[in-house]
């Protein structure tokens, strides 16, 4: 599969560098971020929200219907668990809290070309989609029983904690200075345990210059 990825991204970038855009472009990226994991035998697993943020840095055409662009991101994710109940009759959920410095390369696909009244790419409608590798940073497990909170921290380098890297596919779709964005991740979160993947939405709003 890192081989797969690896010659994907040549390949993307080939691209990209042949395209011959017409500028340098970018922006910085804020908003909600919509996570959770499917683990391999658990079908209780939901979504929780959090937020992410990044900087953008574009090969934006003007002459072309395709460009290219690189992000760097940090991104909260992770999972919960509906509420249920335990041996005692307690109201109990458990939450699972990441961080994540997320980096796509993507391939960007305008629905137009430029006309001569456009003053930045913010009205043409864009698909980005491409590769992404991650590297989480920590985490913590958090333990809610009747409203008590109990938090474990977690850092990647410990025995049985989250691998380091993760990878996955990205696409998105920007309009105006929004994007919705999905994630599906490829790679197991956990060092051990059943098969587990990442999976994130994020509504972000970006500026452009």
């Amino acid at each position: 599969m890192n081989k797969r990825l690896a010659l994907l991204s040549l390949f993307l970038v080939m691209g990209i560098t042949s395209l011959m855009a017409q500028r340098l472009g970018g922006g910085l990226m804020l908003g909600p971020a919509f996570s959770t994991m499917k683990i391999s035998g658990n079908d209780s697993t939901s979504f929780r929200t959090d937020f992410t943020a990044g900087v953008r840095i574009a090969l934006i055409p003007k002459h072309f219907v395709i460009g290219g662009e690189v992000d760097v991101i940090y991104s909260r994710q992770g999972m919960r668990t509906p509420k249920g109940l335990d041996a005692d009759g307690n109201t109990i959920r458990y939450l699972c809290k990441s961080h994540y410095i997320n980096v796509p390369l993507l391939l960007n696909i305008y629905f137009r070309k430029w006309n001569e009244d456009d003053e930045d790419e913010s009205m043409i409608p864009r698909l980005r989609i491409g590769p992404q590798i991650g590297f989480c940073i920590g985490g913590n497990n958090v333990t809610d029983v009747q409203g008590k909170k109990k938090q474990q921290y977690i850092i990647p380098w410990e025995k049985g904690s989250f691998n380091r890297i993760d990878y996955g596919l990205t696409a998105a779709f920007s309009y105006w200075f929004v994007e919705v964005r999905y994630t599906f991740g490829m790679a197991n979160v956990f060092k051990e345990g059943e098969k587990s993947t990442n999976h994130v939405i994020s509504v972000t709003w970006s500026d452009i210059w």
